[in-house]
């Protein structure tokens, strides 16, 4: 009888990228390990419109691309914003588009214009790829902003994107796809990208940083935006009795009202409220050695 041997199959072959998952998954990583990694890929210096502006010349360069991973709706809504803006789509263009799939809880409208990227919400055509998750490129436009083309970037096959109608409210199964959550990349494989640590107040919830890092395919793909807080990578097990739990004073943005002095960390919040579902973390080899000695 014939056996058939299976073999896992990681999402990257970077071993510097595994070798900082790994270590983030069990343990706080320490500010000098953060610095090490993101290198000169930390962008902090520059507003997120320049950073957006940024990640459209790594993408056309790459041919693939560049999503952004925010920790909540309203940084993914901030990246998609500057995006739209920099395609030469303005406001008057958004009050008139086509209103977005409320699942997706982006309140911009969608303009339907030949080569913006847009993220699926629905599971509509399986065999096509018109699946939750999947990134489409528009083509044509059918019927305004209610009815158009898109290709979809992984296969390229075309797919055809039209109004729905549920519970009362008609939309399109769709919604921006420069950025989205942490939460909803899950499972996600990405070429490159830029993490949006976005909540000002409070850390990232357990595994975020984690999960974070792990949906891109290198070092050299995975880059940050704004203040880098070990507070943001808590790592998924609270078993690490030297947590650093509090930002301190440089930690916090200069313009929030948190900016004093150390921050009270969790009050009227559960950790619960903000944790990653440890079923949908990956579990990467642990037996990795890094080949640069100075990255330790």
């Amino acid at each position: 009888m014939p056996k058939v041997q299976l073999e896992t199959v990681y999402r990257s072959t970077d071993p510097e990228h595994l070798l900082f998952i790994n270590r983030i998954r069990v343990k706080q990583p320490t500010r000098p390990l953060l610095e090490e990694y993101f290198d000169d890929r930390h962008w902090y210096h520059m507003s997120l419109t320049e950073c957006v502006v940024i990640g459209f010349e790594l993408a056309e360069r790459a041919g693939k691309p560049f999503v952004w991973l925010a920790c909540t709706n309203r940084g993914a809504s901030e990246v998609c914003e500057a995006a739209v803006r920099h395609k030469g789509i303005t406001e008057e263009d958004l009050s008139n588009g086509y209103l977005c799939d409320p699942c997706s809880k982006s309140s911009l409208r969608i303009v339907a214009r030949r080569g913006v990227i847009l993220r699926l919400t629905r599971n509509f055509d399986k065999q096509r790829g018109f699946v939750n998750g999947a990134m489409v490129c528009i083509e044509d436009s059918l019927r305004g902003n209610e009815v158009f083309t898109a290709r979809l970037i992984s296969s390229g096959n075309m797919v055809l994107i039209h109004s729905m109608e549920e519970d009362g409210g008609i939309f399109l199964p769709c919604c921006y796809g420069y950025a989205t959550t942490i939460r909803r990349a899950q499972g996600s494989d990405l070429y490159h990208g830029c993490l949006y640590m976005d909540q000002m107040k409070r850390p990232a919830g357990r595994g975020y940083g984690y999960v974070g890092v792990s949906r891109f395919q290198s070092r050299g793909g995975c880059y940050l935006y704004g203040k880098l807080r070990r507070t943001d990578f808590l790592p998924v097990d609270p078993d690490d009795t030297e947590e650093v739990l509090e930002r301190g004073y440089d930690s916090v943005d200069s313009e929030d009202s948190d900016g004093c002095g150390m921050e009270a960390v969790g009050i009227g919040y559960s950790n619960e409220d903000w944790e990653i579902d440890e079923e949908c973390l990956d579990v990467q080899p642990r037996d990795f050695e890094s080949p640069n000695p100075d990255f330790v």
